[in-house]
């Protein structure tokens, strides 16, 4: 098969669960013989192609049409008229049997030639917006939703955000589910000896990832718990840093680590370091982030909100908690930590839970069945 994805964000440029996913998925498919170009905007002044591990990339140059804050509507539909004539080029030199985009942002707003067009849901802004109780932006709600209209087929990573995404557009649409994948030969559980007192947050630095509930709710823990710590490994953004803190005492401001990004070699082993992760998220679609922790054997301390309930058993192999309240989310977080022969127990279960349900050569097979049903 021949597959053009669009991405805006392949690594290793700055990269979110699009960009992670679509480079797994990439390159698996590459290593099974099928031929694989990814098309989006990069981080040069000028358009490049590059191949990565057998994908072939074209970095789009970035043409930033500004005309002013007023105008900005106009510089949505402008940019992606654009980014469409762009992406139309490459659909005719490279002749996919489809092309596949994602729902975030509508980076497509018009299908690219006759090729099957696979919209693949990991949360639009839209929906992201109906999480957490914000006003739709009018313009971009349209342009999202005509990217789902205008979709051949739909894809999504969770049942839970095809169903948030119908609610949010007021739409129904049929859809198939196939879960987010994560690489268990890298993801591995290294038995080393693991500090009991440090929990891992990884994730982009942002309110509706749950930092300032998380960070709300630090004075209790670290009160109650001399020797809890945290370890925080994301992209820093200095000014919302310094706000974060001040939701914490100074005497408490040493047992916060801000690591910073890291690539996925050496992010292995803090999660191998860690006694928990957490993922405090008010929206998720379903995060690659808990199903590497708990390949790693490092349970995951997750909201109730969000795709959760198709990630964990709460108690078995992971934790549910309530992230909106600091006081309930503190006492949650020191109850878990109290029993730690509980927490040992479900290591092994966390990494049996992503080996069954969330391989990436298991859910790989599951996007080559579909993808040759539809091009049949």
């Amino acid at each position: 098969m021949r597959i053009l994805y669009i991405c805006n964000e392949y690594p290793p440029v700055p990269h979110g669960g699009i960009g992670s996913f679509t480079k797994l998925i990439a390159e698996k498919l590459v290593l099974n013989n099928h031929d694989v170009l990814i098309v989006g905007y990069g981080d040069k002044k000028t358009t490049y192609r590059e191949v990565l591990n057998g994908v072939q990339i074209v970095r789009l140059k970035n043409t930033n049409f500004n005309f002013g804050t007023i105008l900005n509507y106009l510089n949505m539909v402008i940019s992606r008229v654009a980014f469409y004539n762009k992406i139309l080029k490459y659909v005719a030199e490279f002749k996919p049997d489809l092309v596949e985009t994602y729902d975030w942002s509508a980076p497509l707003i018009f299908k690219p030639g006759k090729s099957p067009l696979v919209t693949r849901l990991h949360g639009s802004n839209t929906a992201f917006n109906l999480y957490i109780g914000s006003k739709k932006t009018p313009l971009l709600y349209w342009l999202e939703r005509k990217a789902i209209r205008q979709s051949d087929y739909i894809l999504s990573v969770s049942d839970h955000i095809a169903e948030i995404t119908q609610k949010s557009f007021g739409i129904k649409f049929p859809h198939r589910t196939i879960y987010n994948g994560v690489d268990t030969t890298h993801f591995i559980n290294k038995r080393s000896r693991r500090d009991l007192n440090r929990v891992l947050l990884v994730g982009r630095m942002h309110p509706y990832k749950g930092f300032d509930d998380l960070f709300k709710a630090m004075n209790y823990m670290f009160s109650n718990h001399p020797t809890l710590h945290f370890q925080i490994i994301c992209t820093v953004i200095e000014s919302y840093k310094n706000k974060l803190l001040t939701y914490v005492d100074s005497e408490f401001h040493y047992r916060i680590e801000f690591v910073g990004r890291i690539p996925n070699h050496v992010l292995v082993d803090y999660y191998n370091q860690a006694n928990l992760s957490i993922l405090t998220s008010r929206a998720e679609a379903l995060g690659i982030i808990p199903l590497e922790s708990m390949a790693c054997g490092t349970p995951v301390i997750m909201s109730n909100r969000s795709a959760a309930r198709e990630i964990i058993d709460d108690g078995i192999d992971g934790f549910f908690t309530e992230t909106t309240n600091p006081e309930v989310l503190a006492n949650r977080i020191l109850e878990i930590l109290k029993d730690q022969d509980r927490i040992d127990l479900m290591r092994e279960k966390s990494r049996t839970k992503i080996l069954q349900k969330f391989s990436i050569e298991q859910i790989l097979q599951d996007n080559i069945n579909f993808y040759k049903s539809i091009i049949a």
